[in-house]
Formats: structure tokens, C-alpha cells, sequence
């Protein structure tokens, strides 16, 4: 698992987010498991360094204006989950207050 830059995380969520990477990493079809940021400095992650990176800057920027539209639609609303489905890919993202945590898989045949 790639590691970048440590960020404040304490030990216990630091196990939390470890054992979450490796439970989503062991399932059929996941390419890649990113913990980040919201501004997406990626904390823990098991994509190359430059997929990462690519993926902060991206879908942070994609995860905030999504985030954005939502309260502007219902300003008692909250983005919570992000999903987007390529022909190639099938991107999730969860987003908490502090973190997003993205996950990239080959989509299933329907």
C-alpha cells in the first residue's frame, strides 16, 4: 500500500482507515482505494503515485462542486456519496466532513 505525507490522524482511526483499504482493496474488481483530503492531498492509498495524485486533484474538485449543487438545490441537504460509471471504470466516493475516500473499480457486466 502507498503511503504519502502523514496528516493528523490519530492512531485509532489511522487503524480504522487501514483496515477499511485492505477490506475494499480484497474485493472483485477494485483497481484502487484512496483516502484523501477535501483538498485532496492524499493520505493512504493503493493507486501508482501519479493515479493519486491525479485522483486528489480531480475528484476533490469534483466532490466539492457536486457537494456545492446539492445545498444549493436543498440547503438542509448533503452530498454524502459520489458515483460515477465510465465504460472503463466505476468511480465511488464518500465523502465526510474531513476525508473522501475513493474507490475505483471495473464495473460489472450488467
Amino acid at each position: 500500500m502507498a503511503q504519502t505525507e502523514q496528516h493528523s490522524i490519530d492512531p485509532l482511526q489511522q487503524i480504522d482507515v487501514d483496515d477499511t483499504i485492505t477490506r475494499l482493496s480484497a474485493k472483485k474488481g477494485v483497481e484502487s482505494v484512496t483516502v484523501m483530503t477535501k483538498d485532496g492531498q492524499v493520505i493512504r492509498t493503493t493507486a501508482t503515485a501519479e493515479q493519486a495524485e491525479s485522483h486528489g486533484k480531480l475528484l476533490s474538485k469534483l466532490a466539492r462542486d457536486a457537494a456545492e449543487i446539492v445545498e444549493q438545490l436543498d440547503d438542509q441537504d448533503e452530498l454524502s456519496f459520489l458515483r460515477i460509471r465510465t465504460t472503463r471504470h466505476e468511480v465511488m466516493v464518500a465523502l465526510d466532513h474531513s476525508y473522501l475516500l475513493v474507490v475505483v473499480q471495473t464495473p460489472q457486466k450488467d
